[in-house]
């Protein structure tokens, strides 16, 4: 007696063989494609045609919900559309006889009550796409009236491979020359020392690697002006992000690689240490604060020292759009960098494309200027989607000065505004989860059926918008003015023990609070009221434990936690981790991607084994990234605004009355 599953699996063929049928028939065909369509069963049939590639052309056929085509269900028209590129029978080295296009419909409207479709369809047929969903329509859902707006296909392998193409090969020759550009630059270094007068021997010594790696070992001459423990804790959340995403897009996005995927879904849900995964993006929580902490501490460090600088007020724009250009000259670089990169050839070196809606080389030419004015978490975030945090925290640059200038003038002011925003923000995720009837965070494993399951929508419109990500930022502002306060008091005040334990238990409660109180949604508890307050503020929560974590470690209370995160191991890789952020996602898909498809989930040891070698490619190429691009560029613009320095006995001012200051003692260093 044949099981429930084989029963589908027969009707399937029947259906589909029908199709193919029914589709020779038609009379507006092209004679290609009717021939075509005609070859089909003889290549499937075929002897040297894997059994599996059959079974994948016929499963690869599907209707669905329109509404949760790019949501809930969309990794299941990824794994089908990898099943129809797979029953072709390409491979890296060889192009297949019988080509396939995966193509697909549905209304952008999310609204509309029509089904979305996909049929599997010789590569000839490609013109022929909206006949034959139609056709397959008028089999599987006959009702259905609606006329199609919108098709699209994806090929089993690209036209022309990159090595082919003029613009990747002249991208790839432009990387060559910088390489060696860099090479030359190193020699000369060498072979001259640091004495270069003329301005083309400096420019060209800003591209020495000799400098640069230098640069990512080194510390700060003054240890006071570094926040030691920061480099393991940026560190370790660049790993936490790789590790969240490479779980997530082996069932998600463009690359539902799992054939079991339900079962992956259900192990990484209901265990409750796995939390820490299925809520890895409290990662970009930790760097909001980092971001927010560094520089608020530069900053007031700067001005509760004794210089005779003239101070920043709200009408200094000169000044302004200086501390401005510096952010732009710190991101740009590396961000076109790997904009250009990506977009031009690391996008389409594989044989094959990736899934359109989300594939750089389909989005970023025609989205690319929002990535580049850090506006694409104010849109869809169609370009490179995992750097909506790069704008959002541009935008909380862009403001900062609100805060550091109320915190500087008028601090309890100040420290009002920040709680207020910080309150706002809260309040309005409150009002975005009851009127959407989202989860408290963005649900990529599991939807629940207590909340709405579209997480695209949840993605756009809470999830990257500045307006409710503030919190973990201002925090770090707050975190920031403290230290450079702490540092400023001659004689610290000793803490007890017990006051240190309260607050470290504090800490640890908020951090992992933030972090596993997630459960009760995971399992879709009816807990309406939990899931609203925890959505409201878990993010602060967590962000106000990972505050502790870092003021404890600056001020001596850190023990060998701050021995740990301030190792001079971590250096390195702490400088490495934005070109790492950009390119990290690069590795995650090139690793499921060299594998045989499908893969099979049985536990979680091979998914850690991947992650290690996506770290590894990752920081080879954050390397690259930041040898030609980000490092040359920050000397270059610390050259073109090199000045003599001043007498610095003369640049010490008298002692602001303010209580936000303190007087410096006389043997202190007057500036940074």
């Amino acid at each position: 007696m044949l099981t429930l599953g084989l029963r589908l699996a027969v009707l399937a063929t029947v259906l589909q063989a029908a199709f193919l049928n029914r589709s020779i028939a038609l009379d507006d065909i092209t004679g290609k494609c009717r021939e075509s369509l005609g070859r089909v069963h003889q290549y499937l049939n075929d002897f040297d045609t894997l059994e599996e590639q059959k079974i994948c052309y016929f499963e690869s056929f599907a209707t669905g919900p329109n509404n949760l085509f790019l949501s809930r269900d969309q990794d299941r028209w990824v794994y089908k559309g990898y099943e129809c590129l797979l029953s072709a029978g390409e491979t890296v080295y060889s192009k297949s006889e019988h080509p396939m296009h995966y193509c697909y419909t549905h209304d952008d409207d999310k609204d509309k009550d029509v089904p979305a479709f996909s049929v599997c369809i010789p590569s000839p047929c490609a013109d022929d796409n909206l006949k034959l969903l139609k056709e397959w329509r008028r089999m599987t859902r006959p009702e259905a009236s609606q006329e199609i707006t919108f098709t699209a296909c994806t090929r089993s392998r690209h036209e022309k491979q990159w090595f082919e193409l003029p613009v990747p090969i002249a991208d790839f020759g432009f990387n060559i020359l910088l390489i060696m550009f860099i090479f030359m630059a190193t020699i000369f270094h060498h072979q001259r020392g640091n004495n270069a007068k003329s301005w083309p021997a400096k420019l060209l010594l800003a591209f020495s690697a000799k400098t640069n790696l230098r640069k990512l070992i080194d510390l700060p001459k003054d240890p006071q002006a570094c926040i030691t423990c920061m480099f393991g804790l940026r560190f370790l959340s660049m790993v936490w992000t790789l590790i969240g995403h490479s779980f997530i897009f082996l069932s998600r996005y463009f690359f539902a690689y799992l054939g079991n995927v339900e079962e992956f879904k259900e192990a990484m849900v209901n265990n409750f240490f796995n939390q820490w995964i299925t809520n890895f993006t409290l990662s970009v929580d930790v760097f909001l604060v980092l971001g927010g902490t560094v520089l608020s501490y530069s900053w007031f460090r700067k001005w509760l020292k004794n210089t005779t600088e003239e101070e920043p007020t709200w009408t200094s724009f000169g000044y302004w759009l200086r501390f401005y250009r510096h952010r732009v000259v710190r991101l740009y670089p590396a961000y076109i960098y790997a904009l250009v990169a990506v977009t031009l050839r690391i996008s389409i070196t594989h044989f094959h494309p990736m899934w359109p809606p989300t594939d750089p080389a389909v989005q970023c030419p025609k989205y690319w200027y929002e990535n580049v004015l850090f506006i694409n978490s104010l849109s869809n975030n169609r370009c490179m989607p995992w750097t909506w945090y790069i704008g959002t925290e541009f935008i909380y640059y862009v403001l900062s000065p609100i805060f550091l200038l109320s915190l500087r003038q008028k601090p309890k002011f100040g420290f009002i505004l920040c709680i207020a925003v910080i309150l706002l923000s809260a309040g309005l995720n409150v009002e975005s989860i009851i009127r959407n009837n989202f989860p408290p965070t963005q649900f990529l494993w599991k939807q629940p059926e207590i909340f709405n399951p579209n997480f695209i929508q949840h993605h756009i419109e809470l999830y990257i918008k500045p307006q409710f990500r503030i919190g973990p930022y201002i925090i770090g502002i707050l975190l920031g003015y403290q230290l450079a306060r702490y540092q400023r008091v001659p004689v610290k005040t000793e803490r007890s023990a017990k006051t240190l334990s309260l607050c470290w238990v504090g800490g640890i409660a908020c951090i992992f609070a933030g972090l596993y109180g997630l459960y009760p949604s995971l399992q879709g508890w009816n807990w309406p009221i939990y899931h609203i307050v925890y959505g409201a503020i878990h993010r602060d929560v967590f962000a106000v434990g990972i505050a502790w974590v870092i003021y404890a470690c600056h001020t001596g209370a850190g023990g060998f936690i701050n021995t740990f995160l301030s190792s001079n191991w971590f250096l390195p890789l702490s400088n490495l981790s934005f070109s790492a952020y950009l390119f990290h996602m690069i590795p995650v898909v090139l690793t499921y991607m060299l594998v045989p498809f499908p893969i099979y989930f049985n536990w979680q040891l091979p998914l850690f084994v991947h992650c290690f070698v996506q770290l590894l490619i990752t920081y080879v190429m954050a390397i690259i990234c930041t040898m030609v691009a980000e490092y040359p560029s920050l000397n270059i613009e610390r050259l073109l605004l090199a000045h003599p320095r001043g007498n610095t006995a003369t640049m010490l001012k008298p002692v602001p009355t303010s209580e936000s200051e303190i007087q410096l003692k006389p043997n202190s260093s007057p500036n940074i």
